[in-house]
Order: structure tokens, then sequence, then C-alpha cells
């Protein structure tokens, strides 16, 4: 067919086999929860298919096969990594930990589009009479919200904070022993700059050699740079504690789940409902992946139905991978029987109902950030953000 999606057979897809339907299977079934499903984005087929997925004897094969379509995105497509990092931290201002790590301040909106407010004109502070443009990162840098005790932790390494904003959570490991988990929890609303592209411009970085690995490799080495380059990316991150949950598992991220390493997918959502399973087709610096992922968390660089950030895990080895991902890729969606794909913009999954007796829906898009060069700020902008957005 022409169009956005071509109807492909489950069984040819590469890698499928039994565990990667289990796989599938049970990706869905973390979306049924009727609070799960009710969440803005949700593809709103999920409220109705918990009874297809009814086992009656059947391989989980025989369900997906009974139950689902696979449409490939006919758009060529394009994967980049992110993941949860590690860092070392302290409750209090103390030593070499200097870089606060900021919740929300109370003054801080989202707001219908304003042409007056920088990037998507959704983000500025309350002021009497209106909203105005919110500090950018330089200011902030500077002391401009200083005085509003909005200190989550402290961490030694400036590179270290701005990377936690990048991937939009990070598990913190305190001085006196305790951990935390946080989130995103909103920004400043400047528009991202990708500072891989900066430091490739400046001379700095080969063209094509930006990943996080060469990035915090050059800043290291020039510590002297690193407030003007960081500077250059005005977008600001602000997060919130997070229940630390599951530690084999992610943080929780727009689809309202758990993000679970080498299964969980941040996409555009306003081609993609959240809760839809994808085949992805790449290759990772560790091999070529086929295998079943979720569309489980957004950001506002993954634009378009066909790209996506994974989500490869925590910590340090799981970050030395994203870093280093960027590659072309092959999405297939898995729509119920009856579901045509149809990209109608923001209404979700890229499907638009087609029988009558079929049933089918929308969900509203929240947003997200991702950078070429060093990860995405954030899918997991969308990690946790329940206030209409994700990045």
């Amino acid at each position: 067919m022409n169009g956005p999606a071509v109807q492909t057979p489950i069984a040819g897809l590469p890698g499928w086999c039994e565990r990667e339907a289990e796989a599938l299977l049970t990706g869905v079934a973390r979306h049924l929860d009727p609070a799960i499903a009710a969440r803005p984005a949700q593809a709103a087929w999920l409220c109705a298919i918990a009874e297809a997925l009814v086992p009656r004897g059947r391989s989980a094969n025989a369900i997906v096969v009974d139950t689902f379509d696979a449409w490939r995105v006919a758009e060529p497509g394009f994967v980049t990594a992110y993941y949860e990092p590690v860092i070392d931290a302290s409750r209090t201002r103390t030593g070499p930990f200097q870089t606060p790590l900021l919740r929300r301040p109370p003054d801080l909106v989202r707001v219908p589009p304003q042409a007056d407010l920088p990037g998507d004109g959704t983000w500025g502070r309350a002021v009497a009479g209106g909203v105005e443009p919110y500090p950018d990162r330089e200011a902030i840098g500077g002391g401009a919200l200083d005085a509003m005790g909005l200190e989550l932790a402290l961490v030694a390494d400036p590179v270290d904070a701005f990377f936690a904003q990048v991937q939009g959570s990070a598990r913190l490991r305190f001085t006196d022993g305790g951990a935390m988990r946080i989130g995103y929890h909103g920004k400043t609303g400047h528009s991202y700059t990708a500072i891989g592209r900066v430091m490739i411009d400046r001379g700095l970085l080969p063209e094509g050699g930006a990943t996080m690995q060469s990035i915090r490799a050059v800043l290291a080495a020039r510590p002297g740079i690193v407030p003007e380059i960081l500077n250059a990316n005005r977008s600001y991150v602000f997060f919130r504690e997070r229940p630390m949950g599951d530690p084999a598992l992610g943080p929780a991220a727009a689809g309202g789940v758990p993000l679970v390493p080498m299964r969980s997918l941040a996409v555009d959502r306003a081609f993609i409902g959240l809760g839809t399973p994808i085949h992805l087709q790449t290759r990772l610096p560790t091999g070529d992946f086929a295998g079943v992922v979720m569309a489980e968390d957004a950001g506002s660089a993954i634009i378009g139905p066909a790209r996506g950030d994974l989500f490869i895990g925590t910590g340090a080895e799981a970050g030395e991978i994203a870093g280093r991902v960027k590659a072309p890729a092959v999405m297939t969606l898995f729509l119920p029987k009856g579901i045509i794909p149809g990209a109608r913009g923001g209404t979700g999954p890229l499907a638009e109902r087609a029988p009558a007796h079929r049933s089918a829906g929308h969900g509203a898009p929240r947003g997200g950030q991702s950078a070429g060069g060093e990860a995405s700020e954030a899918p997991s902008d969308a990690a946790g953000a329940d206030d209409g957005t994700a990045s």
C-alpha cells in the first residue's frame, strides 16, 4: 500500500520468536491498568484489547498473530539511545559538591503558546499581570534562582549535572550512604541546543564525532570552556524526587510505567500512542538489534513516525553504550486488527480507526527533547512528568 506504513507478516520480522511474542504481551500488559491506560497520549485501543489477550491455551505467538497486524513505517528510521546516570551527590553544599540539581520553581508555569515566550512559547514565569520568559541556563548558573531554596542535591561536576538534564533522570548516590532517584519536572522553555553541534562548529570535535564520550573527554581536558559550552544550551531542566522502585528497572516515564532496559523506546506521541508495541531493527555498538520494544517515553527532539530513542539501562556501562548510538532503523508497529495506520497529526498511534466495530482513539502529545550527539534531553524529560509535558 502507499502511505505511512506497509503491512508485513509478523513471522517474517527479523528475530521473531516465542520470546519476542512473550515480551510484547508482557509490555502491553504493563499498560492495561486503568490508571495507566487513561493517561494522556496512551494508545486508546489499550482500553479494549485485554479480552483478546487472554491465553485460552494459545502460545504467546498465537495470541500476537490472532490479535495484531504488523505495519512497517515507510519513512526511514533513526535511533539514538539514552540511559539513567548514577551520580555521586551531597545533600548539602560542601567540598567539591557545588553544582545544584534544582526542584521546579513555584513560579514556573505551562501556558498555551505565546509569541513572546522562548522555544515553543509554552513555558514562562508567572508575574503580576501575565507571564514572562524564564531565566535561562546562564542566568540560573549565575544565581538567578539561588534565593528560592530549590536545591534537591549538589554534585561535584557541572557536566554530570548537565547530562542528568539531557537524560532527564538520574540516581543519586549520597556521601552519607543514602540514595535518591530524580526525574524531570519542567524546564525553562528555551529552545534546546545540542552542545555536540556547538563543539563541532567551534572546531573542538570533528564533523560526525559528537558522542557523549567525546564531549565529556574534551570538557574534562579543557575545564575552562565548560561554562561557555554548557551555557550554549539555554534550556534548563528541573527535577523532583521519584520513587526508587525496582532497581533493575529505569524511572517511571511518560507512559506511566518504569522503563525496561532494551525494551522501552521514546517516540513521537503525535504519531505513536504510548503502550504501542514496536519491532525495532537497528545496529547498536554491541551488535545488530532486532526485537520488540514498547513506546513508553517521549522527547521533543524525537520527531517523526520513525524516530526512536532506546532506553539502555542504568549506570556507566549503559551510558557507554547509549552515548554511541546513532543509527538507521526500521520500525514496525503492532496494531490491533482493524486499526489502520493513518498518521492523523496529534491523535496518537500512527493509526486511525477503520472498521466501525473497532475502537481506537487519541492521546495528547506531551513533549521531550533529544540532542544530536549527546543522547536526549530528555525523553526522560518525560520520565514521570504528569504536568502535561515531558520536557
